[in-house]
This record gives structure tokens, sequence and C-alpha cells, in this order.
């Protein structure tokens, strides 16, 4: 019977525990006090519902305009396209040159989207890309 009520007493404190790093917190060994550790809330998501970038991080950062771009087009707006290209499978070199297969991309890209398909990146195009913008292909 004692053997029982220390079992579970043992649960019910690893019960505390696990709920208060949960919530960010630090239970002490006698559980009187508790004190915060975190800084920000836990993210508890699954995957598949975790927006693809996180509104003050980018995976691919830039600070420039977004022009219209054409084939044969080079620099680093081209760049920031490819690297959001990049960000739906199709794996276009990073180069900053508008060639071929990003011009692939791009269109395949806008059918996804439901745009015109015309292989440059406009102002639909771009919209596109960036996957906290619509339409977006995912």
């Amino acid at each position: 019977m004692e053997e029982n009520m220390r079992l579970r007493g043992k649960i019910a404190a690893c019960a505390v525990a696990g709920a208060a790093a949960l919530a960010g917190l630090t239970v002490t060994a006698s559980g009187a006090s508790a004190t915060s550790t975190a800084t920000t809330a836990p993210a508890i998501a699954s995957a598949a519902l975790a927006p693809a970038a996180v509104p003050d991080e980018t995976p691919c950062p830039y600070s420039g305009a977004h022009p219209t771009l054409w084939y044969t087009d080079t620099g680093s707006a081209v760049r920031h396209a490819q690297c959001l290209i990049n960000l739906y499978g199709y794996g276009v070199a990073e180069d900053g040159i508008f060639g071929d297969g990003t011009r692939s991309a791009v269109r395949d890209l806008q059918r996804r989207c439901g745009i015109t398909v015309d292989g440059m990146v406009g102002p639909n195009t771009w919209n596109c890309l960036h996957p906290d913008k619509s339409p977006n292909p995912r």
C-alpha cells in the first residue's frame, strides 16, 4: 500500500514536471515554487500545418525590389527568385542567371498558381513565389 502511494506520488510529480516543461516553467524538487524559463511560448504544431516561412525570417533573404524579370536577366533579384523557386522543389541553380531551367520552372509554377503562363517573373509571379502570398503553388 505504501509502495503504491509512493509510485502515485512519483507519477504525479512527473506529470507536473512534464506539464511545466511544456509551459516553459521549471519546477523545483520540493514542488513548492515554479519559475518561468521561457522567452516565448512553446511551439507545438504538426509539420504539415506549419507555415512555409516564419514571418520574421525567410529562407531566401533579400532586401531589394521585385522587378519584372525576363529570360537572360541576371543579378540578385534573379538569385532571389531562384531561391524561392527551389522552395517548391525545383532544384534550379541559384546562380543569378535567368536561363532555360529557371524559365521552365517559372512556367510550371505559373500553371500551378493558375496565373498567365508567360515565363517571366512579374507581380503575379512574385506573389506566387512568395510562400506567404496568394495564389500559392502548394
